[in-house]
């Protein structure tokens, strides 16, 4: 008897990754609109979020360089006389 040519973990392993791609694509859509908002580059901060090896890598650097960004133009220039 011959094992059957399809494997229900195939089947899992095929949504998992139609789940995890999901996920991405929202997760760029919302840096697309908050880079947007922060005037930063937002359509390739997007694109760079949706890369499949890379994008949650991106998405951990955009957050930390909106941090970073943010606590520049926050900080108050002080005023010397």
């Amino acid at each position: 008897m011959t094992p059957p040519l399809y494997h229900a973990h195939s089947f899992a392993g095929l949504a998992l990754m139609f789940v995890f791609w999901i996920v991405q694509l929202l997760i760029a859509y919302l840096i697309y609109r908050d880079a947007k908002e922060q005037k930063m580059l937002a359509p390739i901060w997007a694109i760079l979020a949706i890369l499949p090896m890379f994008g949650y890598l991106v998405d951990v650097i955009y957050l930390v360089v909106r941090e970073l960004r943010s606590s520049r133009m926050t900080e108050k220039p002080s005023v010397s006389l």
